[in-house]
C-alpha cells in the first residue's frame, strides 16, 4: 500500500479502495457486514459498487485498514477474479496513474510501462483500452444503520435507494 501511494506520488493519508474476492472473505477475516451492506453487495458484486465497512482491531486485515475502515469492491473482471479466488489476498484498487494526472494515461499501457516501468517487476495487460473512461465505482459508508453515498459514480443513487 505505501508503495504504491509512493510510486502514485498520493499522499499517504488518502486511503484506498481494495479488491475482495468475495463476501465470504469478509467473513473469513472478522469483517461484519451489515444488513444494507449485504442487500448492496447480493444486487452489485460483482460490479462498480464499493463498501465502506468498520474493521475490527482483531481483525487479519486491521493492518490495512484506515481509521479502522477498509473500502472494498468484488471486480466483474475475469484475470481479477481468477487472481483473487485462488490467492485470497485483498488487492489494492487504483487507477494506472500519477496521482492527479489525467485518467486517460492509465488507459494505454506504453504509457502506463514509461511512468513506472523502472519500479514494477511485472505488467498484466490486455492492450489499450477504450479512450472513454469508465465511470468511477459509487462508494456507500455502511459502517451506520443508515447508508450514506459517499462518491456517486456507475451505479446511481436512485437505484442504489431501492437497496439501503
Amino acid at each position: 500500500m505505501d508503495k504504491v501511494a509512493q510510486l502514485k506520488h498520493r499522499p499517504i493519508d488518502q486511503p484506498f479502495i481494495f479488491l475482495i474476492p468475495d463476501t465470504h472473505y469478509l467473513e473469513e477475516n472478522g469483517i461484519p457486514l451489515p444488513e444494507s451492506g449485504k442487500r448492496l453487495a447480493t444486487r452489485f458484486w460483482p460490479g462498480p459498487l464499493t463498501l465502506i465497512l468498520s474493521v475490527p482491531p482483531g481483525s487479519a486485515l486491521s493492518r490495512i485498514a484506515f481509521r479502522e475502515s477498509l473500502a472494498v469492491r468484488v471486480s466483474p473482471h475475469p484475470f481479477v477474479q481468477t487472481l483473487l479466488r485462488h490467492r485470497r489476498f485483498p488487492l489494492v484498487s487504483t487507477s494506472a496513474n500519477l496521482s492527479g494526472a489525467p485518467e486517460d494515461g492509465a488507459r494505454n499501457p506504453q504509457l502506463i510501462i514509461q511512468t513506472f516501468g523502472e519500479f514494477v517487476d511485472y505488467f498484466v495487460t490486455e492492450g489499450p483500452r477504450s479512450q472513454t473512461p469508465s465511470p468511477s465505482s459509487t462508494i456507500v459508508d455502511v459502517r451506520s444503520a443508515f447508508p450514506k453515498i459517499v462518491r456517486e459514480g456507475a451505479v446511481s443513487a436512485e437505484l442504489l435507494s431501492d437497496f439501503t
